[in-house]
């Protein structure tokens, strides 16, 4: 991630090195993370260094201890993977189940976003990608599967961001996110649902590569 990355708080930067380091295996399970070494190696002040574990610790990505500070917890890639593979059957099926509910409208709205706000503009991208998630999550009649398809998500929030900030060619990640939204608008329900679980288990595959090369 030597890349600038735009649009981003100085938090969020420093927040996507750490979390590129953890998934990468560069930051081992149980190592040490303080504000004062982050300081030193990203050039940064304590207040986004602060932040940053913060949000780390918000996705359960490092333990604090108290009086001793934040460590990294183990990275468990064949449960990442199987969670992946879990939204990736449930999200179908709540698609297959809501598709005549979804609002063209909306749609629409995150097509034009997703088209005119620049090849590279990460955070706009996954931005759409959440609304578009969260827009086939409400068409679905069943709450109950909406609610663990939710949570699935929330699992590995930290994941999708990854993928999508930490990716070489970002323009392809749009283009997967753009097919589905084209699917959608064409009212296209057998290519959407295969478009939606292909685009779920690339994340899935982007995984199961660092694991691999870890």
């Amino acid at each position: 991630m030597g890349e600038k990355i735009e649009h981003l708080s100085l938090a969020e930067q420093v927040y996507h090195r750490l979390l590129d380091r953890i998934i990468n295996g560069k930051l081992a399970e149980g190592a040490k993370l303080s504000e004062e070494d982050i300081c030193r190696d990203l050039g940064v002040s304590r207040t986004p260094a602060r932040e940053a574990l913060m949000m780390l610790y918000r996705d359960k990505l490092v333990d604090r201890i108290p009086r001793r500070g934040c460590f990294v917890r183990k990275f468990d890639h064949e449960e990442i993977i199987e969670l992946f593979e879990c939204r990736r059957l449930l999200e179908c099926l709540v698609l297959e189940e809501g598709f005549d509910n979804i609002p063209e409208k909306e749609i629409l709205k995150l097509k034009a976003i997703l088209e005119t706000s620049g090849a590279d503009n990460r955070k706009k991208s996954l931005d759409v990608d959440e609304k578009m998630h969260e827009l086939i999550i409400n068409s679905c009649p069943n709450h109950h599967l909406q609610e663990i398809v939710r949570q699935l998500i929330k699992r590995i929030q930290p994941l999708r961001s990854w993928r999508t900030f930490g990716s070489d060619d970002i323009k392809i990640i749009n283009a997967e996110r753009l097919g589905i939204i084209n699917a959608l608008l064409a009212r296209e329900k057998k290519k959407t649902i295969r478009l939606l679980g292909e685009h779920i288990s690339q994340g899935s595959m982007t995984i199961e590569k660092q694991k691999n090369e870890f």
